[in-house]
């Protein structure tokens, strides 16, 4: 289950900076990715993608995606399963995460954000544990008119939920049944190659290197402590040329 919360003013902005260490406002990458209430009974995780993002969007508003894995389990602060939650209560819960006073979450939640939930009983199903035999092949053993593609075709080395997934099913389909002289593009081995992660990483992080994070003393000694240890190595070569630091 989701729900999508679009906040109307500035108020709750301060606890998701507090978090993020980034204005949402800046049109640049806010969380970076999923952040997830590790503790949470709902197994809560949020995220906030570049604003605006929608044309329409008003600029003081900013949409944050949250949603949980288990909606069968009272939560934290509403005590009351998540699929039973209306969108206000799910944005209580949201706050009480991020850190809001508990004397102004529903005010807050009420009057400063609009929280719209969905059920989505199947968004799981592509991660469902399988076999090789569970999908279909996308052109099956003597197959001449016909194939499966899309996420619940079976192809080798890609990994579904992603639209290359779809579009290599389609190709492999076209070729096989068409005869077509034409390789389907390979998957590209970017998880043993370091140098993709690391190249990845900056992306996230707009181009930033570890070395522009605002961090805290403690923080700034630990990385200083830790590039003493790779000076002069192959490690620093690698971490300057794609601009980690």
């Amino acid at each position: 289950m989701s729900a999508t919360v679009e906040t109307l003013d500035q108020r709750i902005i301060p606890y998701i900076k507090n978090i993020c260490k980034r204005d949402p406002f800046t049109g640049k990458v806010v969380t970076g990715g999923i952040v997830t209430v590790k503790d949470s009974s709902w197994f809560l995780s949020w995220t906030i993608n570049r604003q605006p993002q929608f044309r329409t969007q008003p600029k003081d508003h900013c949409l944050v995606w949250v949603y949980a894995l288990f909606n069968d389990r009272p939560g934290d602060y509403i005590k009351k399963p998540m699929r039973d939650c209306t969108g206000k209560e799910i944005c209580m819960e949201w706050l009480y995460y991020i850190g809001v006073p508990e004397n102004q979450i529903e005010e807050l939640a009420e009057n400063s954000a609009n929280t719209v939930p969905v059920m989505m009983p199947y968004i799981d199903a592509f991660f469902m544990p399988r076999n090789d035999t569970d999908r279909p092949k996308v052109v099956h053993d003597g197959a001449v008119n016909f194939a499966f593609i899309g996420q619940f075709a079976e192809t080798a080395r890609d990994t579904i939920f992603t639209t290359e997934y779809s579009m290599r099913t389609g190709m492999e389909a076209v070729y096989t049944l068409l005869d077509v002289d034409r390789g389907v593009p390979e998957v590209w081995g970017s998880i043993y190659d370091v140098r993709d992660l690391l190249n990845a990483t900056v992306k996230l992080r707009d181009g930033e290197a570890l070395t522009q994070m605002k961090l805290g003393l403690k923080e700034k000694i630990a990385i200083k402590k830790a590039l003493g240890f790779i000076e002069n190595t192959d490690v620093e070569k690698l971490l300057k040329e794609y601009g980690i630091i």
